[in-house]
């Protein structure tokens, strides 16, 4: 299989002037660019400038991926609009990391398997991804607690079992379309999310908020200066002029659970997968119950239907294994009833009957009928 790597840039903030769609455009022969996106695939070669450079300078995210294994997504923001203090507890060397850059936050999750990965044969775009964030905007950090659960999962090598889980953010039992793209592309394991979820709280509905008594606390020089922002087109005064005001309205923050260590995550994730399994073995079970008694019923009528399509049907390949898939639900009824000794009788009547057709005869014998 060819290498293949994919770079994508959007814009959600502002769109492209021309003359910065014509300087993105200058980047690579290979980029195709709009106002508001820039994409750029090679099967060979590589991307000769830096990615977070062309996201600072003209994007507000980016997303990577290569198909030996690695995956990256950056987003940038206005600096000041996320709260460091609040996006620590999350970061990991190489892995997840958040940096002030030019008057711009950027969040920076990089994955790149120690050892070289694996083929990734699907196929994602940032469209998969692009709204996560606005979740974190919004104080929804539920994307960094699966990538610190992705960053500790894929070398283990380098994570001690007595690592403790950041703060568990609220509704991981209730995952957007955005976060469940995140968690399948990127590869976390289900099992794993759905044990760190045990620990999270529901998210109360969020009540729709009056500014209008808030926003007579501020100064007239703070309101004039958020209205020149907003005049002039800033895309951050929005978000930072919501940020400002929810200062001035009560939080309540959700009591700390108890923080749980890798390795507890790592045992819980395994006891659901084996509970699933079994789960899983226990339907397959009742199905395949109440598939053979209502094959009972019919027995009679299916061993007919195999002597007439072979009597009369043409000697082709796909009477043939019609024939014989008929058959093995019928021997799937003998050792359900266990009358494997009458399955096979049978079986040797029909052998006899039709024994001057030999690829018939074949399929049987590779079953071990014969």
């Amino acid at each position: 299989m060819s290498e293949y790597q994919y770079h994508e840039w959007q814009a959600v903030d502002r769109l492209l002037t021309p003359e910065e769609q014509s300087a993105v455009n200058g980047l690579s022969s290979h980029i195709d660019v709009t106002a508001n996106r820039a994409v750029v695939t090679y099967h060979w070669s590589d991307f000769r400038h830096d990615p977070k450079q062309v996201l600072l300078k003209y994007f507000d995210a980016y997303f990577y991926w290569a198909n030996w294994g690695r995956l990256r997504l950056m987003f940038r923001f206005p600096q000041g609009l996320l709260e460091e203090n609040d996006i620590s507890p999350y970061l990991l060397d190489e892995y997840i990391t958040f940096e002030t850059m030019k008057e711009q936050q950027i969040l920076d999750l990089d994955f790149y398997p120690p050892d070289g990965g694996w083929w990734i044969e699907d196929e994602a775009g940032l469209s998969h991804f692009i709204h996560l964030r606005s979740d974190l905007l919004a104080g929804d950090y539920r994307l960094l607690y699966l990538a610190w659960l992705r960053a500790v999962t894929i070398d283990r090598s380098i994570f001690r079992a007595e690592t403790l889980e950041p703060p568990v953010p609220a509704d991981l039992k209730q995952l957007n379309s955005s976060l469940r793209n995140f968690i399948r592309f990127f590869g976390l394991d289900i099992f794993l999310v759905q044990a760190a979820a045990e620990a999270s709280p529901d998210r109360k509905e969020a009540e729709s908020l009056d500014y209008r008594k808030p926003i007579e606390r501020l100064s007239r020089a703070e309101c004039n200066e958020f209205l020149v922002r907003l005049a002039e087109g800033d895309p951050s005064a929005g978000p930072a002029l919501r940020k400002r005001l929810a200062g001035f309205f009560p939080t309540e923050r959700p009591h700390p659970s108890e923080r749980r260590t890798l390795q507890q995550l790592l045992k819980r994730a395994k006891e659901l997968e084996i509970a699933e399994k079994k789960r899983q073995a226990a339907e397959a079970r009742r199905k395949h119950i109440a598939e053979m008694q209502s094959l009972a019923e019919r027995e009679a009528e299916v061993w007919q239907q195999v002597e007439s399509l072979l009597e009369n049907g043409r000697r082709i390949a796909s009477v043939y294994d019609e024939a014989t898939a008929l058959l093995e639900k019928l021997q799937q009824l003998s050792e359900f009833q266990n009358t494997q000794s009458v399955f096979r009788a049978r079986l040797r009547q029909l052998a006899q009957k039709f024994a001057s057709r030999p690829a018939l005869i074949g399929r049987w014998e590779s079953r071990g009928w014969m």
